[in-house]
């Protein structure tokens, strides 16, 4: 049998802006240490965010016919998953009904790209990555893309059973993308929160939030001066990167509940405006899921799986624009 390295795992994952090593086993952040540290500390409701692994995968070419490895989690959590793709299908998903499990998955034959997708919202680690005797292993090719997604729950992978059916990780397997996922369930606008250790360097970045300040901010002008400062502090990062705001997509409550925000149509208006001052392009999120509750895990905001597809298959053709596919 061959054993990855820590070293050679090490190699095979993106999708985050640090990797280490704690108690034998590769760990790796989607946040740089100032953002976990200062922004989200421990004790405060984001923190754990900041640990779990939405995004992360680990990609490499190999002829192997298995795959075995060792999955840990902090913790067992339904709607979780380490989920295997092989030579562009999906191969195996592996639930994560245990804090420590070794599993298996048979693989095509003949040499192929593996990615094993890490859960969205555990803190994911693999170990005794192994292939068969004497199969090959190399490193998986450079992506065409690099695309940052910046945004709260739906970004995050929210309802989404399988890790690898996230809309990110979808719109990334079609424009075979590198993508580091910054998205945190509940977060909103928040201009400390730009990531300015983060060492990737994106062709585009992707900002989803809104739905959760109109659900909580106490007023107008104090999500005002939200959206501005978070937005203005990305394209000060990103002075020359493309960057796509895309509204918040439909919620079946919108018209039941007024905010101290105002309308849901005019807190979508206010991130469109706050989105042109900038020079982001401007994607209007109704038209990218069904106004429908049935695509929706909790029949109003969060979609589920078969909303997902909806979402990365209306904004794909946004992204290819800018990207110039």
């Amino acid at each position: 049998m061959m054993v990855l390295t820590n070293e050679q795992l090490r190699a095979t994952l993106t999708g985050a802006a640090e990797i280490k090593e704690q108690n034998g086993l590769i760990a790796p952040y989607r946040f740089g240490q100032r953002v976990r540290d200062e922004v989200y500390p421990v004790g405060t409701r984001f923190h754990p965010a900041t640990q779990q692994t939405s995004g992360v995968v680990s990609r490499f070419c190999t002829d192997s016919a298995s795959l075995t490895f060792t999955y840990h989690v902090d913790k067992v959590a339904t709607g979780q998953s380490f989920d295997v793709w092989a030579a562009g299908n999906f191969y195996a998903t592996f639930p994560c009904a245990k804090t420590e499990c070794t599993v298996t998955v048979a693989l095509p034959a003949g040499e192929k790209l593996v990615t094993v997708y890490f859960p969205h919202h555990l803190e994911g680690r693999i170990s005794a990555v192994t292939l068969e005797e004497g199969a090959t292993f190399s490193y998986a090719p450079a992506q065409k893309h690099k695309i940052l997604f910046i945004g709260d729950s739906i970004t995050h992978g929210s309802t989404s059973v399988h890790a690898s059916m996230t809309y990110a990780h979808q719109v990334a397997r079609v424009l075979d993308a590198e993508i580091v996922n910054q998205g945190i369930g509940g977060e909103r606008f928040n201009p400390i929160a730009v990531d300015t250790e983060l060492d990737f360097t994106p062709d585009l970045v992707s900002v989803a939030y809104g739905t959760n300040n109109w659900s909580h901010d106490p007023s107008h002008s104090y999500m005002v001066g939200l959206a501005n400062g978070h937005l203005a502090a990305l394209r000060d990062y990103y002075p020359n990167t493309p960057i796509a705001v895309i509204l918040p997509i439909w919620r079946a409550d919108h018209i039941l509940t007024t905010k101290p925000v105002g309308s849901f149509e005019s807190m979508i208006e206010l991130v469109r405006e706050a989105a042109l001052r900038i020079g982001a392009t401007v994607i209007d999120g109704r038209t990218l899921v069904p106004n429908v509750t049935n695509v929706y895990a909790d029949a109003r905001l969060h979609p589920n799986e078969f909303g997902f597809q909806f979402y990365a298959e209306n904004l794909l053709p946004h992204f290819q624009k800018i990207l110039g596919e």
